[in-house]
């Protein structure tokens, strides 16, 4: 998927084309430039790296494109409540999940394993969009009165190198479960071959990812203490729906070429 990042503003201008992927940026005219998300939904890709798939469980889901299918639509459903809840509720809702997750081993056991797996997916994908609290599927309408830019052009620090960064960034973020809720800090290493970044859990990690620039050899571990680092900024949250709550300035609204909402770029701090 190619993506592009704009900005809106009372002035209509031309969005350049640059080569390879894309990204752009919506922002109410005048706002800051901030924080950003990824989009990671394609046809019958789950959300982790099937090329990685070690286990029963991950094997059993690529090897079907339903499977993978609610594997997908279980991880952005997952990651849109994330964005809908806090405090409390939040810590109560990914425990819950993560038992969920856990428990779907005990298909294999199951005569038919794939449906199994398939009607366990159905019912907790059922179950957390019938939540009151769930914020919905459908990505935010964009407002009237803006215009569009490149984030090459507009966006700050390393959001600059994003469009670059992109196939990298969507596999360090698929081959970590439950998916970290923002990349704060990217950078390129090995003379541009491999895209490093700095990763925020769930509950609030310190994580680091490398991967090639095509999107290949993703890994991940936590950051060791005193290890250096750029800093964070700025900061690409990742899910969709409204802004993040944590999400510091004047957030701006990203979106892919197909108008799909992909998250939010926000100021590292406030």
């Amino acid at each position: 998927m190619r993506l592009e990042m704009r900005t809106r503003s009372p002035q209509p201008r031309p969005s350049l084309p640059v080569p390879g992927a894309r990204l752009r940026l919506l922002a109410f005219a005048g706002g800051a430039l901030l924080a950003t998300v990824v989009h990671l939904a394609s046809a019958a890709t789950p959300s982790f790296v099937c090329s990685k798939a070690k286990s029963w469980l991950e094997k059993t889901i690529c090897a079907s494109d339903r499977l993978s299918e609610l594997d997908m639509d279980m991880a952005l459903s997952y990651s849109r409540m994330l964005h809908a809840v806090s405090g409390n509720a939040e810590k109560a809702f990914s425990a819950e999940q993560r038992r969920w997750w856990a428990a779907r081993t005990t298909c294999e056991k199951d005569k038919d394993p794939p449906h199994c797996l398939e009607a366990r997916y159905e019912a907790r994908i059922a179950e957390v969009k019938a939540r009151p609290d769930y914020p919905g599927d459908e990505p935010a309408k964009r407002q009237e009165g803006f215009t569009e830019s490149l984030i090459k052009e507009t966006g700050p620090g390393w959001s600059q190198n994003a469009s670059a960064y992109m196939k990298a960034i969507r596999a360090c973020v698929a081959s970590m479960s439950p998916a970290p809720r923002a990349i704060v800090a990217a950078w390129s290493e090995e003379d541009g071959e491999l895209v490093a970044m700095r990763l925020r859990g769930t509950a609030g990690e310190d994580l680091l990812c490398t991967a090639k620039r095509d999107g290949t050899q993703a890994n991940f571990r936590p950051r060791e203490p005193g290890e250096t680092v750029p800093p964070e900024g700025p900061i690409l949250w990742l899910g969709s729906g409204g802004a993040p709550k944590e999400a510091c300035g004047k957030p701006v609204q990203v979106l892919d070429t197909d108008d799909t909402q992909v998250g939010w770029l926000a100021d590292a701090k406030c």
